[in-house]
């Protein structure tokens, strides 16, 4: 069984457990996977200490852009992985998290920027994420409020390769 024993401002303390084989500090986003994992592969007594309301921290207040566009091959395939992980989230673990899918842009303000991130998209496209380099008119397209005169280019990767997820309540 797994516990959890939280507190907030609004209700006491739940009692702990006496016992736990596995005693879990912080209930965001690493303390909450760990949990998860850990039922999954079969322990039964995992116990969650959190001091306030679970991703109350640093975890809940992310905006939520997930992405594979990175410039080395080992945080590409992270992000890979933590894309396929999110996706399926509404079938593993089970919970509707609301994913939109809405690409990534990188605003690019020199030539300079523009090479390295090249490099990277170089890198990118060889691990098959469709990212590319656009005109500051086709950033404009994607997003509305950008003043295309302000930018050298932009770097892109359309919606399968990055999402935002927003909280429901």
């Amino acid at each position: 069984m797994v516990h959890s024993a939280l507190r907030s401002d609004s209700a006491p303390s739940a009692p702990l457990p006496a016992t736990a084989d596995v005693v879990i500090v912080g209930g965001g986003v690493v303390g909450a996977s760990v949990a998860f994992h850990l039922a999954e592969a079969g322990v039964r007594d995992v116990l969650v200490v959190e001091r306030d309301e679970p991703a109350s921290g640093s975890s809940g207040k992310p905006i939520g852009g997930i992405r594979a566009q990175f410039s080395d091959p080992l945080n590409i395939r992270l992000g890979q992985r933590s894309l396929e992980a999110w996706r399926a989230f509404t079938t593993r673990p089970g919970a509707d998290i609301g994913i939109d899918s809405v690409g990534y842009l990188f605003l690019l303000g020199s030539e300079a920027e523009v090479a390295t991130f090249q490099q990277g998209v170089g890198v990118q496209n060889e691990l098959r994420v469709p990212s590319r380099i656009i005109t500051p008119r086709a950033a404009h397209e994607l997003c509305p409020f950008l003043e295309p005169r302000s930018i050298v280019a932009a770097a892109y990767s359309p919606a399968e390769t990055a999402t935002h997820c927003r909280r429901r309540r």
